[in-house]
């Protein structure tokens, strides 16, 4: 993604790191064997890049440690065992995109191929609400005998989406998933949730581009899924996680009556997309290190800057995986309606919604929550029935809720909830322990030592100042989702448990087994 994010040239440029010069800079491998493979030069992105910069950063810190230590000869021995460690780290990561030519991280076509027919069953023009009727009758002349390319474990994890119970972690372990979550339920979701049926053709630049819409979306998530690293809770399956969150979130009523069917793809789409690139560390370490996130971003959220960023530098790469352009430039619901722009509104919507997900916004998000949750009491109070929802309070509604669905582990079944619980803790401790390695401060909930020893007090400390009032807001702009909050009580229950016992890091998480 080197459009993206160039290197800031006076620090990691012309390294070279056991024979490989790391520039830092975007992967020029644009052969004829690189195109041949499938492999944009972009795929080597800032997610990766920053990566990498931390282990060099940590080697230098090592190595100028060892050189002014009294005891010279063993200071080295053991900063070139770590600095080992690293360089077996560090390539991995440049040999990262080799590694997925093979293959293995690719959807089976067949799986491709069913969720493409639970899409659509005869052809692009069943965007159109008028095709249903038509579109049944069709579903029914397929043979019913055809073996289906998923399993029956699959289809039962599949059963419970449009619910808060969706396991995107078992989903991603199935073979046939094959990593691939984020392309696999966001294609069932759209199906199951209604979101395609309710599509009009007229949101189309052209009506008979619905079966492109159908394939540039699930190539543009097949890129997705890809561009998510494998950091410890930052990965597709948390943005998976949140994007079946998200997608429970527009079953409530007020949403079906103050959404339209492109918002509910807007948002999900941006519920996908809201981590993409992740590289493991929050913002607080990259303004203290001067990453190039943050030098490029001048420390104004330099993460949820890169999601939008990368995002959308991949809809880029190809035709083929930019939807967006297919959605109508002068879109008129009716003559009395100003044309409006649907492919600016598209971006802008999940841009700011991406944005809303820095941590440092949730006081101002609960401000908007409160004020929606009162426009929502008066209108009730007058009797209107009927919401329509203006852009600013469809925008307000959708930060909000991504952010929910962003902290919502707490809020879910017991060992939902234990699993992301343990791995937000394991990544915010490697933090703290990069910060050390590199002699810095340890941030906030990023020291392994006080944190291993307090976790049922940090769980409680969260839910109590975080969660909770959060949730409690939610449920009241969302009637549908007060069980999310007896969950949570639950929860609590278990945790206030735990402190009692004064349970250390493996006994708080005994009930689900090893990490």
């Amino acid at each position: 993604m080197g459009n993206i994010a160039t290197r800031n040239q006076d620090r990691d440029d012309g390294f070279c790191f056991r024979g490989v010069k790391l520039t830092g800079a975007k992967n020029d491998d644009t052969s004829d064997e690189a195109k041949k493979r499938g492999r944009s030069s972009s795929h080597w992105h800032v997610g990766h890049r920053s990566q990498v910069a931390r282990h060099l950063r940590t080697l230098r810190s090592k190595l100028g440690e060892a050189s002014s230590a009294s005891n010279l000869e063993d200071s080295l021995a053991n900063a070139l065992r770590e600095c080992e460690t690293l360089a077996k780290e560090a390539e991995a990561l440049l040999a990262e995109e080799d590694v997925q030519q093979v293959g293995e991280s690719e959807l089976p076509l067949e799986v491709q191929k069913w969720l493409n027919q639970h899409w659509s069953a005869i052809d692009c023009e069943d965007l159109s609400p008028k095709r249903k009727h038509h579109e049944e009758e069709m579903v029914q002349k397929i043979p019913t005998t055809r073996r289906s390319p998923v399993s029956e474990e699959m289809q039962s994890l599949l059963d419970q989406v449009g619910t808060a119970d969706v396991d995107t972690v078992a989903v991603n372990q199935l073979p046939e998933v094959a990593g691939n979550v984020v392309t696999v339920l966001f294609m069932y979701a759209l199906r199951h949730g209604g979101v395609w049926s309710k599509l009009p053709v007229s949101y189309l630049d052209d009506p008979a581009s619905g079966r492109a819409l159908q394939d540039r979306l699930m190539e543009f998530m097949k890129s997705v899924d890809k561009s998510y690293l494998d950091a410890p809770y930052h990965n597709n399956a948390h943005a998976a996680d949140v994007g079946m969150i998200m997608h429970w979130f527009f079953q409530a009523q007020y949403m079906q009556s103050l959404m339209t069917p492109l918002d509910h793809l807007l948002g999900l789409i941006g519920a996908m997309i809201h981590d993409v690139g992740h590289d493991g560390v929050n913002n607080v370490y990259h303004v203290k290190t001067q990453s190039e996130l943050a030098l490029r971003y001048n420390d104004r959220s330099p993460l949820e800057n890169m999601h939008c960023a990368l995002a959308f530098d991949l809809m880029n790469e190809s035709e083929d995986k930019n939807w967006l352009k297919l959605f109508s430039k002068s879109f008129q619901g009716d003559e009395s309606q100003k044309a409006l722009d649907l492919r600016q509104y598209g971006r802008k919507v999940m841009i700011e919604m991406i944005l809303s997900t820095d941590t440092t916004r949730h006081d101002a998000l609960m401000t908007d929550l409160k004020a929606l949750v009162q426009s929502k009491d008066s209108s009730a109070s007058n009797g209107s029935g009927h919401l329509q929802g203006t852009s600013k309070q469809k925008q307000d509604v959708l930060n909000v809720l991504l952010h929910a669905a962003d902290v919502s582990n707490a809020t879910r079944k017991l060992p939902i909830a234990l699993y992301w619980s343990r791995r937000v803790l394991m990544e915010f401790w490697a933090q703290g322990d990069q910060e050390k390695s590199i002699c810095l401060e340890v941030s906030p909930l990023c020291d392994r030592a006080s944190g291993m020893a307090s976790v049922p007090q940090g769980q409680l400390g969260f839910i109590s100042f975080i969660v909770r009032p959060l949730y409690t807001l939610v449920a009241d702009l969302l009637p549908e989702t007060k069980s999310s909050v007896q969950q949570l009580e639950e929860n609590v229950k278990y945790w206030q448990q735990k402190k009692e016992e004064q349970a250390d890091f493996e006994a708080s998480f005994a009930a689900i087994g090893p990490s």
